[in-house]
């Protein structure tokens, strides 16, 4: 398909290619409109300074004989060239200076007919890479267009390669544009005779014209370099009055075509249309001119406009406009209107060249030329074209609207004007007032859109910068405001201070509340660099300066930085307070997103510092009314709304010295106070709209409580309180969190247990939630666990001890709550956060605070945690509530050691060091790195924690400094030093475990730096076999301690049988000491026996088949047990026990592990045998192989 133009995605890409266009002088002659656009594309980098490769480039051309060897070698060496070119796909002219030489290199290779077809295509693929870099307009300069080229080129194009291989044809085709350029007479220049007598009978321009139009056809790029060749030969003097009607007709022959009817006929009407189009751009005007009638009649007529295709449609009015320009004479419009010249030079040396330039083209009689009826043909097909459902086909209209206006009397250019600005009505689509926005930023650039019109176009701009409508599921608009951001940019260039001052306010305004307030990154971005390009060029913005540091291209990326303390920084100048919060409350309380209305609320709560009266007094009444209306995204965002306006207020207030209701008024507090029945007389509360109000309605009663509203003993709290009991059991997390959330301000400010009547109802609240623990709905459960941390101190004092004991209860796995890790992890969590609010004491009561009497059971419970590794579907969801237990101990430990150490027993810190260091080494890295944060706050701990076991030697490995810039998350960084504290007999146990559970883990990278870690240790203490005995004993041990828990003992016998392989250093003890190996045996029997687990019987395969280099009683265990593995069962066990055993023979061939003088014979039963077929048969060799080794060949059982 063809290759779309660049339409911007925002204004930043816009600007990029405008502010290079803009100083084109406007075309004066059909033929040389873009000439001045072929640098266009040039990078602005300072990213390469030169061509540096130019060497390793000359290099891969002059081997291209070597390269084409084979296909591998010229696929490796096309991608070579194209990775080097690809860097400079930015900065193209980096390749000039070297550029006619390394044309000149593959050209010289292209002319040598000698060379074979593999050369020729790997020279056309490099033209190719150096064409799309640089740009075929460059290129087609460079390339020699010599007589003698042309029967070669032709030849070329003709052959099976020209036509089917698509970089032979695109260069073919580009060269021979140039080619045909030459100063002879095609008519006259005829070389049949040399031609075989299949060609005979044809012309050169015949059979160039048949190439033309075979490629035309072309679903590749070609068809495109077709179209231009077409354009640059069919255009020659002496051939176009024979040719040009033909080749249109022939056009409109191919444009005539059903595309349903032939599948390929869209490739070949889009050929054929730019074909056309730039046909009438290279053509003179007076030579197109006789054609441009019959061709727009007849195109028209095609209705290729309303294609389903967007690449016909664009072209389509591409060739629209190159025909309209046909039928206006070339000329700079003596109307438009210019600011400065476009010279800088000319600028800096004063106005008065200007004005005498300007006064020179007065003098000029315009001629009263007539426009034809046609060019209004014209003009409304691109003023449709505005419409286009796509956006390449608007901006190509927006670009053919400019460009014919500014060859139009001034009346008809006003009345084009005048069209344009009809697109910006209701009744209009979205892309109507996207492509209008386009097309007066064009006339504004070109100077085409007078000072006079901007009265009118101002309010326009004004709605098209907030244009947002929702569609169903989704919403446009985001393209509009872009656009109109890329109007106001135009604006700061087109037009002179002078012009702009009435709009200057209202424009400064609207850019910003784009830049601050836009839900889209690219919007935002855009209205701050023309809010930048207005600064900067016209100069008259209020505070313009000292916001554009603020409200800088980075700073608007991140939308809640910009909503919430961009926008408090642009607040503060007087100009801007009013308008910001208007815009807020009319376009962002309502805003379709919720995340908007969220933010919009948070807003309006910095903001109202600013200005609290007209907060006051303006808007929260006018929010108030909209609370309970109809419409749910309105309501919802009121709400939010009211609620943080009035905290605002209540802070404004509480610095002066007042009360919230003497800023309000009592109106407006009665209408908070009824927002909650009314809604639930309505029945809001119900249905997808219901989760939105609740939770609205929890911010609302936070924030309330937080402004401390004059609601004490009213009827209104116990709906309040209710509301929010219902929410903290809701199914959807952020309705628990908007109630969470509120309970402790709610409680503190309307609920004290200080009469006995409070105190009922604050144990009866206690019974409820604690009970509530106890349930078979998860949600239930979570939501009471982190309640009960919500209670404040006068409400905790005297049940610390109920509510603890409770929440210790939750944190236990039962069979009921085993997936329920969420709540447990949220039961530690409400246990730190009650210790905040209680506090600690040596000699307090239980029932008050923590004390020595429940400190101990406090924690037991967070270290047992340290055991949830609960999994499901999701993964190990028990690392949520191991991270909760580490952050709690870290935390806790903190406390107590301040308060008073020697509640600290030296069992309990060395149990809890013990499992934080496992915790460091462990898969996760998330969890690796919370606990070497733990670990590294408990060893450095600031009073020092007390009992810590073998302190002299943890800072020896952990010195502060690499504590303070460790990444505890990498595994690379960390396994090595823990893995030291394997000498040390309190933490060995636990940091083996971890060890061993990552190092048979399935993370590629993991296992390897934790079997490097490992062999690292081992191989250091090689000599010391009392401490590899003892790193033995440890194994075995804990091997034994975790019998049939698959989450450790795979991993076990994954890391020993890599330990065996990998390393002999094992093999003195396991040699010296057969009890070692007698001992690992007797538990791999034990853990493979009645298991299905494929993986775990390999693994345990794997280590028998390592263990028989030992001699002995062990060996011939292990042969007994891989006898019973050749006969088990399932066939994939069995052939992977045939290559395990077969492997192990071979690699231990100097060791007698089977008699020598059967060896030979068993290795062929073991490579010959099909372990996989027949388990009878199977069976059968198994027993003929236990009969050649020596060993008693397995019975069945019995039955």
């Amino acid at each position: 398909m063809e290759a779309p133009s660049a339409i911007p995605s925002n204004l930043s890409v816009i600007i990029a290619k405008a502010a290079m266009a803009v100083d084109e002088d406007m075309e004066m002659q059909g033929s040389k409109e873009d000439t001045a656009a072929m640098e266009d594309n040039m990078g602005l980098s300072c990213t390469l300074d030169m061509f540096r490769e130019h060497d390793q480039v000359q290099q891969l051309i002059n081997s291209i004989d070597k390269a084409i060897a084979t296909q591998f070698t010229a696929e490796k060496a096309f991608e070579e060239m194209k990775t080097i070119l690809d860097l400079y796909q930015e900065q193209p002219h980096l390749l000039d200076p070297h550029l006619e030489g390394i044309l000149g290199q593959l050209i010289n290779i292209i002319r040598n007919r000698s060379q074979d077809k593999e050369v020729l295509s790997q020279a056309f693929k490099y033209l190719w890479l150096v064409t799309k870099v640089r740009g075929y307009k460059t290129i087609i300069k460079k390339l020699p267009h010599e007589v003698k080229d042309l029967l070669p080129v032709l030849q070329l194009l003709e052959t099976p390669e020209g036509s089917s291989d698509f970089y032979t044809s695109y260069v073919l085709l580009l060269w021979l544009s140039i080619i045909v350029y030459m100063p002879f007479n095609m008519m006259g220049f005829d070389a049949t005779a040399m031609e075989t007598n299949q060609q005979a009978s044809k012309t050169v321009v015949e059979r160039i014209l048949l190439v033309i139009k075979t490629h035309l056809k072309s679903a590749q790029k070609s068809r495109e370099m077709a179209a231009y060749l077409a354009s640059r030969f069919i255009t020659r003097p002496d051939l176009r009055d024979k040719y040009l009607p033909e080749f249109i007709t022939y056009c409109f022959e191919v444009l005539d075509i059903d595309s349903e009817s032939e599948l390929h006929s869209v490739f070949h009407k889009l050929g054929v249309l730019r074909a056309l189009g730039l046909i009438f751009k290279h053509g003179k005007r007076e030579e197109m001119l006789p054609y441009s009638k019959d061709v727009l009649l007849r195109l028209i007529a095609t209705k290729e406009m309303s294609s389903s295709d967007t690449p016909v449609r664009k072209l389509s009015i591409k060739l629209i406009q190159r025909i309209g320009l046909t039928f206006l004479k070339p000329k700079i419009a003596t109307w438009r209107y210019q600011r400065g010249s476009r010279s800088l030079s000319i600028n800096i040396k004063g106005v008065s060249t200007e004005d005498g330039k300007a006064e020179k083209m007065e003098e000029e009689d315009e001629e009263d030329e007539e426009v034809v009826g046609e060019v209004e043909e014209v003009i409304d097909s691109l003023l449709q074209g505005l419409k286009d459902k796509d956006t390449i086909v608007r901006w190509s209209a927006a670009k053919g609207i400019g460009r014919v206006t500014g060859r139009l009397p001034q009346e008809f250019g006003d009345e084009v004007v005048g069209a344009i600005l009809e697109l910006f009505s209701t009744r209009e689509s979205d892309k109507a007032w996207h492509g209008g926005c386009l097309a007066l930023a064009e006339l504004a650039r070109r100077g085409l859109l007078l000072p006079e019109r901007l009265s009118a176009v101002a309010p326009v701009l004004e709605k098209a910068l907030v244009y947002d409508e929702l569609r169903g599921q989704y919403s446009v608009g985001s393209n509009i405001r872009d656009a109109a951001c890329y109007l106001c940019w135009a604006f700061a260039r087109a037009y002179h201070p002078d012009q702009m001052t009435p709009y200057v306010n209202k424009l400064a305004v609207g850019l910003l509340i784009v830049a601050l307030f836009d839900r889209e990154i690219p919007c935002r971005r855009a209205g701050s660099a023309a809010f930048q390009e207005h600064v900067g060029r016209q100069g008259t913005f209020p505070h313009g300066i000292e916001i554009l540091t603020t409200v800088d291209y980075f700073a608007v990326g991140n939308r809640t930085n910009a909503f919430l303390n961009l926008s408090v920084e642009v607040g503060q100048y007087p100009e801007y307070t009013q308008p910001l919060i208007d815009h807020l409350m009319e376009k962002k309380v309502n805003h379709w997103d919720s995340a908007i209305r969220e933010l919009a609320s948070k807003a309006l709560h910095n903001l109202t510092a600013l200005d609290p009266e007209y907060m006051s007094k303006t808007i929260l009444p006018q929010l108030l009314t909209q609370t309970t209306g109809n419409i749910l995204v309105t309501r919802h965002g009121a709400i939010l709304a009211v609620a943080q306006i009035v905290h605002g207020l209540s802070l404004v207030a509480s610095k002066e010295g007042k009360r919230i209701q003497d800023v309000i008024g009592k109106d407006v507090l009665s209408g908070i106070r009824n927002i909650v029945p009314t809604l639930e007389e309505r029945k809001l509360y119900r249905g997808m709209g219901g989760e939105y109000m609740r939770q609205a309605t929890a911010v609302l009663i936070e924030k309330c409580s937080l402004s401390a509203f004059p609601f004490h003993g009213e009827e209104i709290l116990d709906k309040w309180h209710l509301l929010l009991e219902d929410c903290i059991v809701y199914v959807d997390e952020n309705i628990r969190t908007a109630a969470l959330e509120a309970l402790p301000s709610f409680w503190s400010e309307y609920f004290s247990p200080t009469t006995e009547e409070s105190k009922k109802w604050r144990d009866t609240l206690i019974t409820r939630y604690t009970s509530g623990l106890v349930t078979e709905k998860e949600t239930q459960s979570l939501g009471y666990a982190a309640a009960l941390g919500c209670l404040p101190l006068p409400m905790i004092t005297g049940k610390f001890d109920v509510v603890l004991s409770a929440l210790i209860g939750a944190m236990e796995i039962t069979p009921n709550t085993a997936s329920w890790a969420r709540t447990r992890k949220e039961a530690i969590c409400s246990v730190l956060h009650l210790i905040d609010t209680v506090g600690i004491k040596t000699d307090g009561k239980a029932c008050d605070m923590v004390c020595k009497a429940n400190l101990m059971q406090i924690y037991q419970a967070l270290v047992k945690s340290l055991d949830d590794y609960t999994m499901d579907r999701r993964g190990d969801i028990g690392a949520w509530v191991r991270e909760a237990a580490l952050i709690s101990l870290q935390t806790l430990t903190a406390k107590v050691v301040g308060v008073d150490a020697s509640l600290l027993s030296e069992d309990i810190v060395g149990e809890m060091m013990a499992r934080v260091c496992q915790q460091a080494v462990e898969r996760i890295d998330r969890t690796r790195k919370v606990a070497g944060t733990t670990f590294a706050a408990l060893l450095y701990s600031n009073p020092r924690v007390p009992h810590i076991p073998n302190t002299e030697q943890l800072e020896a490995i952990f010195p502060k400094d690499v504590c303070d810039k460790m990444n505890w998350a990498s595994e690379s960084s960390t396994f090595g030093l823990f893995i030291q504290l394997l000498d040390l007999p309190v933490y060995r146990s636990r940091v083996l475990l971890g060890v061993t559970y990552s190092a048979g883990g399935i993370s590629a990278n993991l296992s390897r730096y934790t079997s490097e870690a490992l062999h690292t240790y081992l191989n250091a203490r090689a000599t010391k076999k009392d401490q590899l005995a003892c790193f033995m004993e440890n194994l075995l041990q804990l091997f034994a301690s975790y019998q049939k828990v698959d989450r450790i003992t795979l991993p076990l016998i994954k890391t020993i049988g890599d330990l065996l392989s990998s390393s002999a250093v094992l093999d003195v003890v396991l040699e010296e000491d057969s009890a070692f190996t007698s001992r690992l045996i007797t538990l791999l029997k034990k853990e493979c026996l009645r298991s299905t687990d494929y993986h775990k019987i390999a693994a345990v395969i794997a280590v028998l088949c390592e263990l028989l280099r030992t001699e002995g009683a062990s060996a011939k265990a292990c042969l007994t047990q891989l006898s019973l593995f050749l006969g088990y069962q399932y066939p994939k066990v069995r052939a992977v026990t045939a290559t395990s055993f077969l492997t192990a023979l071979q690699d231990y061939s100097d060791r007698d592990i089977v008699p020598e003088e059967h060896l030979e014979e068993i290795t062929n039963i073991l490579e010959d045998t099909e372990w996989m077929d027949n388990m009878e048969e199977a069976r059968k060799q198994r027993n003929n192989l236990c009969k050649l080794i020596g060993i008693a060949a397995p019975q069945p059982k019995k039955k």
